[in-house]
C-alpha cells in the first residue's frame, strides 16, 4: 500500500504586494513541519479549497529547495498576532502585516498555523 505524505496548505499574503500565496507544508516526522513550495493563489479560491478551515502544529522549517514567495521572492516566514502568514526577507525587524496592518517587532516562533489540507 502506498501511503501518502501528511501535506497541508498555509494561505499567506505577499507583505509587498499583498497578493496571496499558498504554502505546502509537508510533515516531515510527527510534528515537524516544513514548506518547501509556494503557489500564487487568489484567496477566494483559497478559501473554497479550505486552505483558512484547520490548523498545524509543532515545529516549522524551510525546505533548502523552497522556492519562497511567488510574488518577492521572501524565503522567510513570519506569523503576526492575527493570526495570519506573510512573508519576510530576514532582515527588516519591524514589519507591518499586510492581512490586519498591525506593524511591529519581529520575535517569537511560532507554534501553530492556520492550514487546509491538500487533498
Amino acid at each position: 500500500m502506498d501511503e501518502r505524505p501528511n501535506v497541508m496548505i498555509v494561505l499567506a499574503r505577499c507583505r509587498h504586494n499583498r497578493q496571496g500565496f499558498g504554502i505546502r507544508f509537508e510533515e516531515k516526522s510527527r510534528g515537524r513541519w516544513t514548506a518547501d513550495w509556494a503557489f500564487a493563489v487568489k484567496e477566494t479560491a483559497a478559501r473554497r479549497e479550505g486552505y483558512d478551515r484547520g490548523e498545524i502544529a509543532g515545529e516549522f522549517g524551510i525546505d533548502p529547495a523552497y522556492p519562497g514567495c511567488p510574488h518577492c521572492r521572501a524565503k522567510l516566514l513570519l506569523k503576526c498576532e492575527c493570526g495570519k502568514v506573510t512573508c519576510w526577507n530576514g532582515e527588516d525587524h519591524r514589519v507591518t502585516c499586510p492581512w490586519c496592518g498591525r506593524a511591529g517587532e519581529v520575535r517569537g516562533v511560532a507554534e501553530s498555523l492556520q492550514a487546509g489540507s491538500d487533498r
